[in-house]
């Protein structure tokens, strides 16, 4: 009986000491947008080329969702453009129609590529 009353704490114990409601949560962060003439000056101002280009999945505003943000990721262009002389680099996605702006959604310093097998 003290056996099953120390097991039955202990579980009591694990379920409630044991969050299993953390879950990341989504975030807003400020984010540049213009248009091609406002952004591109930019990167050809800091020599910057062109070194990545994909599509992204990202999470886009739906005012007809109760949360405010559509269930379903947006598939939008992204480029990252970098000066590895200088280590700037700086990442946009696109928005078409009828957006039709570029947004920076990060940019930075100090770009490195790892240095795969070398010794330490």
């Amino acid at each position: 009986m003290k056996m099953l009353i120390a097991l039955l704490a202990f579980i009591t114990a694990l379920v409630i000491f044991t969050d299993t409601s953390r879950a990341g949560e989504w975030q807003e962060k400020p984010v540049m947008c213009g248009q091609q003439e406002e952004i591109f000056p930019m990167i050809a101002e800091s020599d910057m080329q062109l070194v990545f280009e994909g599509e992204l999945l990202g999470k886009v505003r739906d005012p007809d969702e109760e949360s405010g943000l559509s269930p379903t990721p947006a598939i939008l262009p992204f480029a990252l453009y970098t000066n590895f002389d200088t280590g700037k680099f700086m990442a946009l996605e696109y928005h078409a129609a009828p957006y039709y702006s570029y947004c920076i959604i990060a940019f930075g310093e100090n770009l490195r590529t790892p240095d795969y097998g070398a010794q330490k």
